[in-house]
């Protein structure tokens, strides 16, 4: 994969955005909206069916989670998205001009507002792209799971 790819789709602290339940056209929200269309009128064989399969008496909250995941609108953070509107890192890199914070002079700082777990992730992802490259970290994200 190539470093511009990898900044379409990994925001700034390295996360992929890609791969987000939110990310609007990441596989998660496309595939659900695949899905929805494929069961239109699919609740009336789910309530003939709830007696043979249990699994269908919970069909309605299965069709409204899945509603939810098609509805993903993020473009990403680098587009001024980020979920976690409190996230300095979204705009940070703009300010020091720089794709990824491993980038930075002042790398590793202070200036975001991650929680313990968060942090350690953050950290985890840059020092992993300044010692290997981007393009090594982001192929090896594309293998992993994203939840």
């Amino acid at each position: 994969m190539s470093y511009e790819m990898a900044v379409k789709e990994l925001a700034p602290c390295g996360i992929d955005c890609s791969r987000c339940v939110a990310y609007e056209n990441g596989d998660i929200v496309n595939l659900s909206k695949e899905l929805k269309e494929k069961l239109i009128n699919f609740e009336k064989f789910a309530k003939k069916m709830e007696k043979l399969v249990p699994a269908f008496k919970d069909y309605e909250g299965f069709i409204n989670i899945l509603d939810h995941f098609s509805k993903g609108k993020c473009h990403g953070c680098r587009n001024g998205d980020a979920l976690n509107t409190a996230c300095a890192t979204k705009d940070c890199h703009k300010i020091e001009k720089v794709d990824f914070c491993f980038q930075c002079g002042n790398y590793p700082c202070s200036n975001n507002s991650y929680n313990d777990d968060l942090y350690d992730k953050w950290k985890s992802n840059n020092d992993k792209m300044k010692n290997n490259g981007v393009e090594v970290f982001y192929d090896s994200q594309k293998k992993r799971t994203r939840y």
